[in-house]
């Protein structure tokens, strides 16, 4: 793996704040967010894909959460 910098992220796994950046083999981005107590690995897009979801579901039960 070729590290290049380090970014911040949520690992939806295991619920904690880890930095771990680094290109695949296919020269593209990741974040690999698992940690010594999390076995799954997370890539960038779906920590933000799975947070674009979180908004729609608040956004759209706004008005069961009260």
């Amino acid at each position: 793996m070729e590290f290049y910098k380090e970014k911040e992220i949520f690992c939806y796994s295991c619920r904690k704040k880890t930095i771990f950046t680094y290109k695949n083999m296919h020269k593209k981005n990741g974040v690999d967010s698992h940690c010594s107590e999390c076995s799954g690995i997370w890539f960038e897009w779906q920590n933000r894909a799975v947070e674009r979801e979180m908004e729609k579901w608040i956004d759209y039960n706004k008005h069961l959460i009260k």
